[in-house]
Order: structure tokens, then C-alpha cells, then sequence
């Protein structure tokens, strides 16, 4: 399955809101409004990071955040997909 184009979000970072959670906030409005569906395939936190012109550890905790939300799922050597909804 191909990784999903994610839209880059418009990180401020003079902003009181952390990086980490306008990170949260892009991809699980991305997954609400349907850009994102389940079983999709995101691209890989290093792309992301590079892309986002963010640090790794930054995708990876907003990563870690969503998938103990349930938002996402990751895949032992397989990626990180959007989560089946409940």
C-alpha cells in the first residue's frame, strides 16, 4: 500500500501550543475530515521530519501520542496507518 500524501501543516512556532501538538492536532483533523482514511499508509517519520522541517524525536512523540489514541497504529517493519475506526 503506498504512503498517503499528508498535507504539510502550518507550524508556528511562536506559538504557545508545542510543535508535538500542532503535530497531533494536523494529522488527527486530517483523519476527522476524511483526507486521511483508515488503513492508510503515512509516510515515514524521518520523511516527515524532513519534509515538516521538524526533529525526528518531535514526529516520533506526536506519533507515540497518536497511536496511544488510537488514531493510529503501527506496524512492526511495516509503517504507521491510520487507525480502523471505532
Amino acid at each position: 500500500m503506498p504512503c498517503m500524501a499528508l498535507s504539510r501543516p502550518d507550524l508556528r512556532r511562536s506559538s504557545p501550543v508545542p510543535i508535538k501538538q500542532q503535530i497531533v492536532d494536523h494529522i488527527t483533523e486530517a483523519v476527522a475530515r476524511g483526507d486521511l482514511a483508515p488503513g492508510d499508509k503515512l509516510p515515514a517519520g524521518r520523511e516527515l521530519a524532513e519534509d515538516w522541517e521538524v526533529g525526528y524525536s518531535t514526529i516520533n512523540d506526536a506519533m507515540k501520542v497518536l497511536t496511544e489514541r488510537g488514531v493510529l497504529v503501527a506496524a512492526m517493519g511495516k509503517g504507521t496507518f491510520v487507525a480502523e475506526r471505532r
